[in-house]
């Protein structure tokens, strides 16, 4: 058989099983203060080296910053001269390029000036003594620093794009006698020339990247011996803002290298530049130190090693002749006790075998006195057990409930003959089916086979739910199903226990008193409008008639009365829908088709179907069983709910009819869009009112409502979507009525 790794290093002596783990742990220390104490160097180093690098950055950004300065205060003193001014406001080109011509070019070898540039309003370009053949082009688009000086009247300075390149410029507007006559222009080039004094002054190689677009970079210039260029990608992530530091990246381990971003007036990120710094000599510093760690370490892990092997000899030599004396007493070859050692650890194990010795002797006593009886108890406990599950089995098939055990892959180990009874399911077919309970039981709503399955069988908790099962016959009955998880002794499901009690008589009581609670409320609430309204009303009534009736046909005031008139008399009318849903009337009981019903509803409906422009998508397969009731009161409210629907689509809509029957019930549903629809719309459906839109009102919806309850029957309304209302209406075939 073959021996798996777990089990070799389970059989290993306790002299290595002390050995190992000590020079693990050994190694382990050295190695990880070895690491700790290079990474934290190396940590340090880096950080300084980011320092130094934020550093030179800085220093960079200041640089422009003060040929910024230097180019602005070379500008005002230009601006400050007379026949500037004069020249400027005089347009004079020539006498500007006499009087300065000189002076630029002495500005150009003492200062490094490139640019020498005169402007005028609003930000045309007038002279440019470095450039004398090109003037006269508008460069308000792309030189804010001319634009905000001349709107303003303030110098401004920056890096700014111009014709001829990047620049460091300082723009100063002119005055002439109070009025802005121009701008003059001083700038510095900003490229290699300025990248080459910066790399003089601080000894870092410089790099510049002009950014053209979100993944457009130019190299601009370059200063030192570095002359790699990084990809997009990586220069992409300075772009954001923040400069990007890269210490020993993996294609250049020899190199500490801060990409920042160079903003141009207006803060916009204009150009990178990018700082690289040699750190060979740190990489072989660094390295030197670990060579020395290692060999530290090595040592100290051999040295280790040798005293923990004296230890282990030490220690293991006492506990090989308790090992021996142990399988001795195993073996039943000793009973007489060991010789006691000194009380440490080995002494308190030679000890607790003389005690286990004592032990095995009682313990077999007792064994051999305990087998002469076990024989006669198994046979009383099986006769116990066969006379309980005898009891048992007795007690479930005269209980009126299904009782039932399921597997947890769905398969119906038992249940009892009260399936037959209930459901009409013979118990061959229930037992050993794997999917007899999902699809017969739990057929109408799968949902509750999950809910059962997840809080039984995942979480081991009992389940109790009320569900509608299919009759074999087609029927539907309501049960109620507790189910209890049985687990075994790791705390494994093993099964569900579970008891189902029919409750579909009770469930329809409980309904036949809510639809007579309905009722009454909807009685109480119209005598109750009734009383209060009547008497108002017809005083009302009354004095508004007198009043109109005594004005002029000329006097506007009777128009105002006439307004009264009608609105009290559609109160009254208000008044007869609420009369007469407190009138209790008798049904005349007889055999109702109710398909052939409403098809001659629809059919004397058709012509205001025309007029609304809808079509009416019915659904009338004339299967459907016959109910008892009174077919002129049931024309009359389901006249009442057609019309009603007809008249509160919107023109051009869709109207659905349709009607579904079963060996005991009968279903009808109306669904058509409406104009509006909201939850308080649902609720006071079939409240009397009358809509302000009297295409719309249908007085008898109340009416209908009460029929349908009075024949047994119930009314639900549902919302589908936003503006589409859904009405169920369902019959009992054998209902009672009244």
């Amino acid at each position: 058989m073959k021996i798996s790794v777990v089990e070799k290093i389970q059989s290993l002596s306790i002299k290595w099983k002390l050995l190992i783990p000590f020079l693990s742990l050994a190694l382990i220390g050295t190695l990880s203060l070895s690491y700790i104490g290079l990474t934290s160097q190396q940590r340090l180093i880096r950080e300084e080296e980011k320092k130094v690098l934020l550093h030179h950055y800085l220093q960079f950004l200041n640089s422009i910053h003060q040929k910024s300065l230097q180019a602005l205060s070379l500008a005002t003193m230009v601006a400050e001269i007379p026949e500037v001014q004069q020249y400027l406001e005089e347009r004079n080109r020539q006498a500007l390029i006499e009087l300065l011509l000189y002076t630029y070019v002495r500005l150009k070898m003492d200062f490094e000036i490139e640019q020498f540039h005169f402007h005028i309003p609003p930000a045309t370009s007038f002279l440019r003594l470095h450039y004398l053949e090109r003037f006269g082009e508008d460069m308000s688009a792309y030189r804010k620093t001319i634009v905000d000086a001349i709107r303003t009247g303030e110098p401004t300075a920056g890096l700014e794009w111009g014709d001829t390149g990047f620049g460091i410029r300082g723009v100063v507007p002119v005055y002439r006698f109070g009025k802005i006559v121009g701008s003059v222009e001083i700038g510095h080039s900003f490229g290699e020339a300025f990248l080459d004094d910066f790399h003089k002054s601080w000894g870092v190689d410089l790099t510049l990247y002009r950014v053209g677009g979100p993944s457009s970079f130019s190299t601009m210039g370059r200063a030192g011996k570095w002359t790699k260029s990084f990809d997009a990608r990586t220069l992409e992530q300075a772009v954001t803002g923040k400069p990007t530091i890269l210490i020993a990246p993996k294609r250049f381990p020899d190199r500490s290298i801060l990409i920042g971003p160079v903003r141009a007036y207006g803060g916009q990120i204009a150009a990178l530049v990018e700082i690289n710094m040699d750190r060979s000599h740190i990489r072989a510093r660094l390295i030197r130190t670990r060579n020395i760690m290692v060999v530290v370490g090595l040592t100290g892990t051999a040295v280790s090693f040798l005293i923990t092997f004296l230890v282990t000899i030490l220690f293991t030599r006492p506990i090989k002749d308790i090992v021996r004396h142990a399988q001795e007493i195993a073996q039943e070859k000793r009973e007489s006790k060991l010789e006691l050692r000194p009380m440490d650890e080995i002494g308190a194990l030679t000890q607790a075998l003389n005690v286990m010795l004592e032990a095995l002797v009682q313990r077999r006593r007792e064994i051999e006195q305990y087998a002469a009886i076990l024989e006669q108890r198994v046979r009383e406990r099986t006769l116990d057990l066969v006379e309980s599950e005898e009891k048992y089995r007795t007690l479930v098939e005269n209980v009126p409930l299904i009782v039932y055990r399921i597997l947890p892959d769905g398969t119906t180990e038992f249940i009892n003959s009260r399936l037959t009874e209930f459901l009409g399911y013979d118990i061959e077919e229930a037992v050993g089916d794997r999917d007899f309970w999902r699809d017969k039981i739990c057929g109408y709503g799968t949902e509750m086979y999950r809910d059962i399955c997840e809080t039984c069988f995942k979480t081991g908790e009992e389940c109790r739910i009320e569900r509608i099962v299919k009759h074999r016959d087609g029927r539907f009955l309501t049960f109620i199903d507790h189910a209890i998880p049985a687990k075994d002794a790791g705390g494994r499901i093993r099964w569900i226990d579970g008891i189902m009690m029919d409750i579909t008589e009770i469930k329809r009581l409980q309904e036949k008193a809510l639809r007579t609670e309905e009722i009454r409320l909807l009685g109480e609430i119209s005598a109750h409008m009734a009383h209060e309204i009547r008497n108002p009303l017809i005083s009302a009534g009354g004095f508004a008639r007198r009043l109109r009736d005594s004005l002029p046909e000329e006097d506007p005031k009777r128009q105002l009365a006439h307004i009264i008139v009608e609105e009290v008399a559609r109160l009254e009318n208000y008044m007869k829908i609420l009369v007469s849903l407190i009138q209790p009337f008798d049904l005349v009981l007889t055999e109702v088709n109710v398909e052939e019903l409403l098809e001659s509803l629809l059919d004397r409906l058709q012509v205001l179907l025309r007029e609304k422009g809808l079509e009416l998508i019915k659904h009338l397969p004339h299967s459907t069983p016959w109910i008892q009731g009174d077919e002129e009161k049931l024309n009359k409210a389901f006249e009442s709910l057609l019309r009603h629907a007809i008249v509160s689509t919107p023109r051009g809509e869709k109207l659905y009819l349709s009607t579904r029957g079963t060996t005991d019930r009968l279903f009808i549903t109306l669904k058509h869009r409406v104009h509006r629809l909201s939850e308080d719309d649902l609720e006071k459906f079939f409240f009397p009112h009358i809509d302000q839109e009297r295409e719309r009102s249908v007085p008898d919806l109340p009416f209908a409502r009460i029929v349908i309850h009075r024949h047994g029957g119930t009314v639900n309304l549902e919302r589908e979507g936003k503006w589409v209302l859904i009405m169920r209406i369902e019959f009992p075939v054998m209902g009672d009525s009244g």
